[in-house]
């Protein structure tokens, strides 16, 4: 913030108790945010279990407040899942390398099942340990950090989850959706965890 607009803001408050309203205010900002990232859990979850597709579960996780993931029951909680994570990066994420082989995962995705890759918004990460593809908060709400809300603007996007919510939880179900309503990449998922499960005797 630069002086001027410092200077601005401090003719603002022209008591103590304005000050001071301002601090009790700011004290609180986390709590705030909190109240404004968990509102689109309930959405989410409500429109993922009413309207359920074969074969996929859809639960909270992580920091389950506000983290979902998206897997198939033939592989369980430890398998290749989508996600939502790390407050809402779109993700392609494996929870267990210990039941599945993480370089397998990376030299299958390189095959024809780079599809899967392919039919995310956009690819900001990939072929880390757990984290196999990662889609970077790639949310649009009219504003100046369209497409890239990155760590430094999640204040931000908290704003748009609390007050734009219809708007925010559409754009998840139609990322999310994109796979699960669709056979072929369905089957892709599933054939990637069942090629790189490892098998113990």
């Amino acid at each position: 913030m630069s002086k001027e607009l410092i200077n601005q803001a401090l003719a603002l408050f022209d008591s103590s108790e304005k000050w001071n309203s301002f601090v009790e205010m700011a004290n609180h900002k986390e709590a705030m945010k909190m109240q404004y990232l968990q509102k689109a859990k309930n959405p989410l979850l409500k429109y993922f279990n009413e309207n359920y597709v074969d074969g996929w579960i859809c639960e909270p996780w992580g920091n389950t407040a506000y983290d979902i993931r998206w897997y198939l029951k033939d592989f369980g909680k430890n398998s290749i899942a989508l996600a939502l994570g790390w407050t809402f990066h779109f993700i392609l994420h494996v929870e267990d390398i210990n039941s599945f082989d993480t370089n397998k995962i990376n030299e299958l995705l390189k095959t024809e099942y780079s599809l899967i890759l392919s039919s995310f918004d956009r690819v900001d990460r990939q072929f880390e340990n757990q984290l196999k593809v990662v889609e970077v908060r790639n949310y649009y709400f009219n504003c100046p950090y369209d497409s890239n809300f990155d760590d430094a603007h999640v204040d931000q996007l908290a704003w748009f989850v609390g007050n734009e919510t219809e708007n925010f939880v559409q754009q998840i179900i139609k990322k999310v959706d994109r796979f699960r309503k669709n056979p072929k990449l369905t089957q892709m998922i599933y054939e990637l965890n069942q090629k790189s499960r490892i098998i113990t005797e």
